[in-house]
Order: C-alpha cells, then structure tokens, then sequence
C-alpha cells in the first residue's frame, strides 16, 4: 500500500472521520488478537460466529481479513481488536491497533499496474463497503467500514 504521512495536506487519505450517525444497536461482538499473521485466520472465524448465515457475511469475512492484514503489516502494538455491532440499516467493522506514522490511502492509477500486490485491501473496502473510514487518537487508529 502506498502510505502518506498522517495530516499530508497533499495525502489521499480515505478521510478522516468519526462514527456514523446511525442508531447503534446491539454489540455482536469483540475479540481482540496478538498482532501477528496467524491472527487474520482467528478474525475470521470469529466474524462468521457472530454473523451467522446473514447476506452480509462473505463481504464481511473478506473486508475484514483485509483489515485486519493491514494493521499487521502496517501498525505498530501488540494486538489488533475486532468489533462487530448491529445498527439500524447495517452493520458495522471496527479493527483497532496500535497505529502508525501514515494513514490509509487508496491506489490511484498514476500508482502502476492493477496487478500491484499492495494497496488492494484499502481499495476492496473502499469499494466493497456502504461506508468506511477512520479516526484516530493517543490510543491508536481504529478503521471502520459498515455493510
């Protein structure tokens, strides 16, 4: 992924942003995992326990395992946290870490060739979710999409 330094007013940042304005309802679930490859594989089979059989779940276990290889890859601190909540209309991702010096951006095509093996997993989010974006603070850099 090609990365830009956090608050780069030239940066393609997807934006930053805060929680959607829709009402939130229950917590489906969090798990939180050590910052490590074999983490992803956890990730996902905790979001097909909590999602069930729903529409949504394909989408989800694939947005979410490119999250949550981004905060591997990319992100400092020791663990990664996952969290799922239900709201009207949707659904909601959250994948928490440790954050870094750059923030999320999306490819471009003055970037190279599609078949680049970095930037897909922002771009897949980007395209594949109702909404997405981030917000960060002290505490680290949570990314967020909703189906």
């Amino acid at each position: 992924m090609r990365e830009t330094p956090f608050r780069d007013p030239d940066d393609r940042d997807i934006g930053e942003t805060g929680r959607s304005d829709g009402d939130h309802g229950p917590l489906l679930g969090s798990i939180t995992v050590p910052r490590r490859p074999a983490a992803v594989a956890m990730v996902r089979w905790f979001v097909a326990a909590a999602l069930g059989d729903r529409p949504e779940t394909d989408t989800a276990l694939l947005l979410t395992s490119e999250a949550v290889t981004n905060s591997v890859i990319h992100t400092a601190g020791a663990t990664v946290t996952v969290t799922v909540i239900e709201f009207t209309g949707g659904l909601r991702f959250e994948v928490t870490d440790g954050g870094a010096a750059t923030v999320p951006t999306m490819p471009t095509a003055r970037d190279g060739c599609d078949l680049r093996e970095d930037g897909r997993g922002v771009f897949l989010l980007g395209r594949l979710s109702a909404r997405c974006g981030f917000h960060g603070g002290e505490s680290g850099l949570t990314y967020w999409f909703e189906l």
